[in-house]
């Protein structure tokens, strides 16, 4: 069993108080009103609070991957400006397509719909946006331990 699978499994419980930690924040966010003070505080400790795990558990000096060169993508963001490009390409044809916002709505407007009527859905998209910023963060912290370290044997 390799160190990070050892770890993902002796710490069921944090990962259960974390889990309603986030649930329950998500919940206490869908209250708000939307661009109120009580929410634009809600959001703003949310991303403090990733800003700062991401300076507390990111490696300063990361160390480096050696990939094979026939391993790495050509392009490793080509998702990320396809999906910007589909965005933005929306959005755009939205604003400029003659007619009401019901029958051409934009992204923000779907969204605005979204969070004024059905707090559940408001919830769980909250809960998701918490999710994905822990999500990120744990994706750059480091996983090897320091016992794991000294066990490697080097090649």
């Amino acid at each position: 069993m390799t160190a990070a699978t050892r770890q993902g499994l002796e710490r069921p419980a944090a990962r259960a108080v974390g889990i309603v930690v986030l649930a329950g924040y998500a919940l206490w966010l869908a209250a708000t009103t939307p661009f109120s003070s009580p929410a634009n505080i809600l959001t703003a400790l949310a991303i403090v609070a990733v800003v700062v795990m991401t300076i507390i558990r990111w490696p300063a000096r990361p160390t480096r991957v050696m990939i094979p060169e026939e391993d790495r993508p050509r392009h490793p963001y080509l998702g990320w400006v396809v999906l910007l490009a589909l965005v933005v390409a929306w959005e755009l044809v939205m604003y400029l397509v003659r007619g009401s916002r019901s029958a051409h709505p934009t992204l923000s407007s779907m969204a605005d719909a979204f969070d004024r009527y059905n707090y559940g859905l408001k919830a769980v998209a909250c809960f998701a946006w918490l999710w994905l910023g822990t999500a990120i963060v744990r994706a750059g912290t480091q996983t090897t331990s320091r016992a794991a370290g000294r066990e490697a044997v080097p090649s």
